[in-house]
């Protein structure tokens, strides 16, 4: 691996490992009051930060991938859910959080969201170096 995909490499792992610590902090902590006045902003909330991992994570495996074939999306998946349940585990014990099946099911969609969104950009992207 090229020393320039190296640190991309760590670049982009720092990155990711600085996110996750972060969801886990904010999640350690008493939720702000305008959740509760704006129904529904929790959702959007969890829906928005596991996009950011999830195109994070692709990021990183797109780095990985040029020199193994690996299955890329449904990894971005499975590690997005995962980080999801952990998240929803932690918040059952933090005082004045609970865990919620539907905050699970926003972190998955924006997870997915990312996903297809990155599928309809390399397919505009592939489609345009064809067609110069």
């Amino acid at each position: 691996m090229p020393i320039t995909n190296k640190k991309t490499l760590v670049v982009i792992s720092l990155l990711i490992l600085s996110w996750v610590i972060l969801l886990y902090i904010e999640s350690s902590q008493q939720p702000l009051k305008i959740f509760g006045e704006i129904p529904g902003l929790d959702k959007v909330a969890h829906f928005s930060a596991y996009c950011i991992l999830a195109v994070m994570l692709l990021a990183l495996l797109k780095v990985i991938n040029q020199y193994k074939k690996i299955p890329v999306l449904p990894l971005v998946l499975v590690f997005a859910i995962l980080a999801g349940l952990f998240d929803e585990a932690h918040q059952a014990f933090v005082p004045g959080r609970n865990s919620d099946y539907w905050d699970l099911m926003a972190d998955f969609c924006g997870a997915l969201f990312a996903i297809m969104l990155n599928n309809k950009v390399t397919r505009f992207y592939d489609l345009k170096i064809i067609h110069r």
